[in-house]
């Protein structure tokens, strides 16, 4: 497969995947949206290991990861801020509260996904000592986080 075609053929499963993606949530099927959502995954994947040509070089890895990391620390120090303020204003409706719980659990998760999965692929092994003791430390913030949403 050459890469304009991989292209084109991936614009249009986007296309199609945007479309049944959004009749899926008008009609609040939302195990439908999941489930196009994983096949469409799938299919633009096995797509790009069938393309002969190169798709990109180190240059463009290492400007995808800059890019990535400063989205990263931009996301994180905004919900911090909103996290804050958002604590701040709890006692004028409780709802603040929550969201503001909610997304500091979430950018702990994240930036926890975020170290552990560095911390793989760096080392290229699971055993390691740090990359442990991450992966523990993002399963009990995945715990706690949803505990903190369950109702008794």
């Amino acid at each position: 497969m050459t890469i304009k075609k991989y292209r084109n053929v991936r614009m249009i499963l986007v296309i199609a995947l945007a479309m049944l993606f959004s009749q899926s949530i008008i009609y609040q099927n939302f195990y439908l949206a999941i489930g196009l959502m994983i096949v469409a995954s799938l299919l633009i994947y096995s797509m790009r290991k069938n393309v002969k040509e190169v798709l990109a070089d180190e240059r463009d890895y290492e400007q995808g990861g800059k890019a990535a990391l400063l989205a990263m620390q931009i996301y994180c120090w905004i919900g911090v801020v909103a996290m804050f303020i958002l604590k701040s204003q709890a006692y004028l409706n409780t709802t603040y509260d929550i969201v503001a719980n909610t997304l500091a659990f979430s950018i702990c998760i994240f930036m926890l996904l975020y170290s552990f999965i560095f911390r793989l692929k760096a080392k290229g092994k699971f055993w390691d000592g740090w990359t442990i003791y991450t992966f523990i430390m993002l399963v009990i913030f995945v715990v706690l986080a949803i505990m903190g949403t369950i109702k008794i």
